[in-house]
């Protein structure tokens, strides 16, 4: 029987024409369907215990982006990490990820908000796990945010021209990585890379 991997995708609070639901954009769920994988969406409103259990079915989590945190997003990342489950965060989701551990400060950035495919390039550091997944020291981003975080307990692995960090990882887990950019908006080679290193690892 074929161990198809399951990836659960939190989903965000989200407010629109005063109407409040919990949801995700659609191109992160149809990133995976380049792979052979199940996805479960979970909502981040949910009661802590009940997330829990929704874990318990997947080999992975997707933490990403969305407006604002919540309680449960930093219950979230103590607990995969403390049970080493494989976690890939993206944007917000990075930034919950840096920010569960101390000594880590956010700042809004004023510039780094685009609706352009690829807003700058970032530099990736030789000596981590995303260089080793893209192969590449330099590649081009999108750029969606308006918070970054300047420092990280987390090794650093990327950062844009203007010294905001881009990627965290952690290598001692199984597979606890951040990048503040939207892979699943892009899906260029790099983006495949990163997303099937993801599976590669539950």
């Amino acid at each position: 029987m074929i161990n198809i991997k399951k990836i659960g995708i939190i989903l965000r609070k989200i407010e629109e024409n005063n109407k409040k639901f919990v949801g995700i954009r659609l191109d992160m769920f149809q990133a995976f369907k380049e792979f052979d994988v199940i996805t479960i969406g979970i909502p981040i409103t949910n009661d802590f215990k009940v997330i829990k259990k929704t874990i318990a079915w997947c080999d992975g989590i997707i933490l990403p982006g969305g407006d604002n945190f919540l309680e449960n997003d930093f219950l979230l990342v103590k607990y995969l990490y403390e049970n080493d489950i494989p976690v890939l965060g993206i944007c917000l989701g990075m930034q919950a990820m840096a920010l569960f551990f101390n000594n880590c400060q956010e700042i809004k950035v004023l510039n780094h908000k685009s609706n352009l495919k690829y807003a700058h390039y970032i530099n990736i550091n030789k000596d981590s796990l995303l260089y080793k997944i893209m192969k590449k020291k330099t590649i081009m981003v999108n750029s969606r945010h308006t918070s970054g975080i300047i420092n990280s307990q987390l090794k650093v692995n990327a950062y844009s021209k203007d010294g905001i960090i881009e990627g965290i990882e952690d290598n001692t887990r199984k597979f606890f990585l951040g990048v503040l950019w939207h892979p699943e908006s892009i899906m260029d080679t790099n983006s495949y890379e990163l997303f099937k290193y993801f599976i590669k690892s539950l």
